[in-house]
């Protein structure tokens, strides 16, 4: 099994949630003009740019959230039961902590 590196898992979440929030942006203000908004029924009083990146930021946040949550479930049961801690590292009762018994493994319990 192999495990990907957490900046891969960071790319694989904000690449594709940066191409979507751009399409986004792009059919929603085809659709609607920012000095047409209104913010508890008062028009905002704000050029457009500024309107079209808040807009761009909201929209990759809300895909970065989606992808991100994607990936999280995504993860393999190895991945998401794994002892952070390294085998020799591991406290005396740990069931994962690797001896010099042979037949057991760091991975499995110990058996009993």
């Amino acid at each position: 099994m192999t495990t990907q590196s957490l900046g891969q898992r960071v790319l694989w979440v904000l690449w594709p949630a940066f191409l979507v929030a751009a399409v986004a942006e792009m059919i929603f203000f085809a659709l609607f003009d920012p000095a047409d908004l209104h913010l508890f029924g008062a028009p905002i009083e704000v050029e457009r740019m500024p309107v079209y990146t808040i807009g761009f930021f909201f929209f990759w946040a809300m895909t970065s959230a989606a992808s991100a949550l994607t990936v999280f479930l995504a993860r393999s049961p190895f991945e998401a039961n794994r002892c952070p801690i390294d085998a020799a590292d591991r406290p005396p009762g740990c069931p994962k902590r690797a001896t010099e018994v042979e037949g057991d493994c760091a991975c499995e319990p110990a058996r009993q």
